[in-house]
């Protein structure tokens, strides 16, 4: 009986973001609640805004855990991301897991990202595949697309959409989430910086988002953030050591509660 609840929290119940919602990973960006459109130069990028992957300056691998969202661990969330630039862009490649055995997303992301003119464009190519156990198995490909425009000195504009090409998937041709976001980040004196996005799904109310880092010193960076539809707050430190970076993000939902995210990345 308790699969059968799960299974139907999953796939019906919007915050508990399944059927390929939850694409978007790592305790860096959900300690900032996911405002992370305009940001450039992090491993997590590219399940953002892959245009933000032509920042990054040196090859960078990142693994993420959720190991039990709101207390369920049927609700688990798995992500690996690896960044290489080279003279003529930056590739990405970026895998996600999320569910239990009797319900599993699997996606797998190929990107690419480079600066024209000072502007970044990113692209992105999803393998998506989702399981049902006693149902079968259906896959498709997505793709995403995405652009940061430097607006004045430390201030950046970003816009990315998901699913650009409208995939759907099993035989019932159901409709992988379509987002588009749009988004502004401001760094101060090179220590405080502010995120603000605005995200459309549709079907969905616009959502937005906030969030803010200070870093106290170079090595210690602490994060908080708030988002609305659906309404969550979130916090969260981020510790450099040498060529590792450790973040750690509480994300509290009025409705189910808090949940504990961790990431490392090593540069």
């Amino acid at each position: 009986m308790k699969c059968i609840g799960v299974c139907f929290l999953i796939i019906f119940h919007e915050f508990a973001l399944g059927g390929f919602e939850r694409t978007q990973v790592g305790a860096g960006p959900a300690a900032l609640a996911n405002a992370f459109i305009a940001v450039e130069d992090d491993g997590w990028a590219l399940f953002f805004n892959p245009a933000g992957l032509a920042g990054i300056q040196s090859f960078r691998i990142s693994i993420f855990a959720a190991p039990s969202p709101y207390g369920l661990s049927e609700l688990s969330t798995a992500a690996l991301a690896v960044e290489m630039p080279t003279d003529r862009g930056c590739f990405g490649l970026g895998l996600r897991r999320y569910g239990f055995d009797l319900y599993r997303e699997v996606s797998g992301t190929l990107s690419y990202a480079t600066t024209v003119v000072g502007v970044s464009f990113g692209l992105n190519c999803n393998y998506h595949s989702v399981s049902i156990q006693n149902y079968g198995s259906a896959s498709t490909v997505g793709f995403d697309a995405g652009f940061v425009i430097p607006l004045f000195q430390n201030l950046q504009w970003g816009m990315a959409a998901t699913n650009v090409n409208a995939p759907v998937i099993g035989v019932s041709r159901e409709p992988l989430p379509r987002r588009f976001s749009t988004g502004v980040s401001y760094v101060f004196a090179n220590r405080f910086t502010l995120a603000f996005d605005v995200l459309k799904e549709s079907g969905f109310d616009v959502s937005p988002r906030g969030g803010c880092e200070y870093r106290i010193i170079d090595a210690v960076a602490l994060r908080c953030g708030f988002k609305d539809a659906p309404s969550e707050f979130s916090g969260g430190i981020g510790i450099r050591y040498a060529a590792l970076d450790f973040d750690y993000a509480y994300v509290m939902n009025p409705d189910l509660g808090g949940t504990q995210e961790i990431s490392i990345s090593l540069r």
